[in-house]
């Protein structure tokens, strides 16, 4: 999957913390702010969870009701993480910066032209 950054870095500005894109058997590391560090073994954790969160999709749009699932958002003390998954175990992993001024419908619309 080839994942551009300059959608996502339009939409977050120089909050754009990370992109990752990912399938079944791998994660690559799209871009990552020079203040950020990411170790190896965090990001195939992370790949691990993506997964997991992939197969509960169905699941989430059944109790819902709502339409289909676009993305999941995390937000944590420093980082607000935005997961999208394109289907067959595929798609990307945006952070921002917590305290920004990010229009977050913004950064999920430019997962949805992935």
């Amino acid at each position: 999957m080839e994942v551009r950054v300059p959608p996502f870095r339009d939409a977050a500005g120089p909050a754009l913390r990370s992109l990752a894109a990912y399938d079944r058997e791998d994660v690559e590391l799209v871009y990552e702010r020079d203040d950020v560090s990411t170790k190896d073994r965090v990001v195939d954790d992370i790949h691990e969870e993506l997964i997991l969160n992939d197969i509960g999709i169905g699941r989430l749009e059944q109790l819902f009701r709502v339409g289909k699932w676009h993305c999941t958002m995390h937000r944590f003390e420093h980082a607000i993480c935005i997961h999208h998954a394109t289907g067959d175990y595929r798609g990307v992993l945006v952070s921002v910066d917590t305290d920004a001024d990010v229009d977050l419908e913004a950064v999920a619309r430019a997962c949805d032209g992935i």
